[in-house]
């Protein structure tokens, strides 16, 4: 993860956050100072189906480590791909550093501090190109191993399972 942080120079819009009940109103009250217009979810789950419903309403996702699982942060994938107009914010990072860590890599925008926003990542994650690079190398390789052509025809594949094997000692 970058040492370096940027602040973020896009403020106002409208921002869903995701959170459950006592870990929102932080957030809010920031996004609020930054002119940001909020709508308040509970889960990754309901954001999700908020956004499919209204995709060109909001410019910012704010999402609070302390209220996802892990896993739930493929949200912040499905965000990045189908909507690239939209920011996507962690908060609640203290003491949640993998889960810090999966959400950069799955491309979030940087980090929502009680001094502002924090923009962490520019286009897409290295970690995602040095990924699509490796697939890409073991496809390679994996084409490779594989020949396109059979080894054997089809009539020497006959031939050979026609024949009987002979054992030593078999002097028939």
């Amino acid at each position: 993860m970058p040492g370096v942080t940027f602040p973020a120079n896009r403020t106002g819009g409208r921002a869903l956050v995701v959170g459950g009940a006592t870990n929102r109103p932080e957030p809010v009250t920031l996004l609020q100072q930054l002119n940001f217009t909020c709508a308040e979810v509970d889960d990754p789950y309901a954001a999700a189906s908020e956004l499919l419903k209204r995709p060109l309403v909001y410019r910012a996702l704010v999402i609070s480590l302390a209220s996802v699982f892990r896993e739930e942060l493929a949200l912040i994938a499905l965000v990045k791909r189908k909507f690239p107009h939209i920011d996507v914010w962690v908060t609640h990072t203290d003491g949640r550093q993998a889960a810090l860590a999966e959400a950069m890599r799955l491309g979030a925008d940087g980090l929502l501090a009680e001094d502002g926003l924090h923009r962490t990542a520019v286009g897409a994650p290295a970690e995602q190109i040095v990924s699509a690079r490796t697939e890409e190398s073991r496809a390679e390789e994996s084409a490779e191993l594989r020949p396109s052509e059979p080894v054997l025809t089809a009539d020497e594949l006959r031939a050979l399972l026609q024949e009987q094997p002979t054992l030593p000692g078999d002097d028939a």
